[in-house]
């Protein structure tokens, strides 16, 4: 079942660091990433992956994610 998760993502300075996190992402199909906020640093994304996944992935793509509590 897909879940929607937000993350707070630090480090995001350009459009080629929000590219690099989608690209990131992408890897694992079950990931679709909604919205990437350069300004906010928020992220919204939809998958059956487990959060913690998703922040391992962003994290070692040299980011750092917080995962939101719903």
């Amino acid at each position: 079942m897909l879940k929607q998760y937000y993350f707070r993502i630090n480090g995001l300075d350009l459009e080629s660091d929000v590219l690099k996190i989608k690209k990131v992402l992408h890897t694992e199909q079950r990931v679709e990433v909604l919205e990437i906020d350069l300004d906010t640093g928020m992220a919204v994304i939809k998958s059956d992956v487990s959060g913690g996944a998703i922040t391992a992935m962003i994290d070692a793509a040299g980011y750092n994610a917080i995962l939101i509590p719903e």
